[in-house]
């Protein structure tokens, strides 16, 4: 009974942190800055919010691990190239679009779990996972008319580095709490992406009205919902999860209808049906 309830609220905070998640493209299309910049600043309030509570509290814990400290630098890494990626993939096409093409992660999770995690793979993933790919086709059709290679190759390039986040977030989990994760994965994309501004010459400067946006982004999308995600996540498999969170291009979806006035096709509705199918399969059974 312990063991469903906690599958359970695996589901639940999965799915919540995916539809925060849905937000971020409207945020980044109403935010006039560079990608890299609202990625930054994304990370640096989640670091600001979470990091002082989590080392004061659970000092121990924080201290100790550092002994993962390889995984959670590359975690880090994979999450700021993710972030910037899939934020200039948003910037240059329409936001369902950019976080569909996000979320062919799944299908290197779904293929590499097994080996790299020893999940055993479960006829009910692959056949939530199929019509989650299905839906994300149907949502993707008639939608490249004009097609934006750049804005489409960056999408892709963050389905891969997402795929390899989950994996290294799932094998960190096993030893790291949800808080302490979370916290080490802040601080290490705000470092690269530090980096990264540096490297590339950015003006971090906004203005002097600041864009409330990015401080939502980046308590409410990131210190609350990549929290509660990593807790979802060491309550469920990671092939489950990866399906669950199909929940963000559809909430995406809807919001660029509209806020932003990106019309939903027959073919996109569709395909949010397949995927909030998938997600039902996924938790149900």
């Amino acid at each position: 009974m312990i063991r469903r309830m906690d599958r359970m609220l695996g589901f639940i905070l999965v799915g919540l942190a995916a539809i925060i998640w849905g937000s971020n493209g409207v945020i980044v299309n109403t935010v006039y800055a560079d990608a890299l910049v609202i990625a930054f600043y994304r990370a640096l309030f989640a670091t600001v919010i979470l990091t002082p509570f989590v080392s004061l509290y659970k000092r121990r814990e924080f201290i100790e691990a550092l002994r993962e400290w390889k995984l959670l630098i590359l975690n880090g890494l994979m999450n700021s190239l993710g972030w910037v990626s899939l934020f200039i993939s948003m910037k240059l096409i329409p936001i369902a679009n950019a976080v569909l093409l996000n979320y062919l992660a799944p299908i290197f999770v779904a293929l590499a779990a097994p080996l790299v995690l020893k999940e055993k793979v479960r006829k009910i993933t692959m056949i939530s996972l199929m019509l989650s790919i299905t839906g994300v086709l149907m949502m993707l059709y008639n939608q490249f008319g004009e097609v934006n290679w750049i804005g489409i190759s960056y999408g892709l390039l963050s389905s891969l580095f997402y795929a390899i986040f989950i994996l290294l977030s799932k094998k960190i989990r096993e030893g790291v709490s949800s808080y302490i994760l979370a916290s080490y994965t802040y601080i290490f994309t705000l470092i690269f992406l530090g980096i990264f501004t540096i490297f590339m010459s950015y003006d971090l400067y906004l203005g002097e009205y600041f864009p409330p946006q990015l401080i939502l982004m980046g308590v409410m999308n990131t210190a609350f919902a990549v929290t509660i995600y990593f807790h979802g996540l060491g309550l469920i498999e990671a092939q489950r999860a990866v399906i669950l969170t199909y929940l963000e291009p559809v909430t995406a979806a809807v919001l660029g209808t509209i806020i932003l006035g990106q019309m939903l096709s027959s073919e996109t509705l569709i395909g949010g049906i397949l995927i909030i199918l998938a997600g039902y399969l996924v938790s149900r059974y």
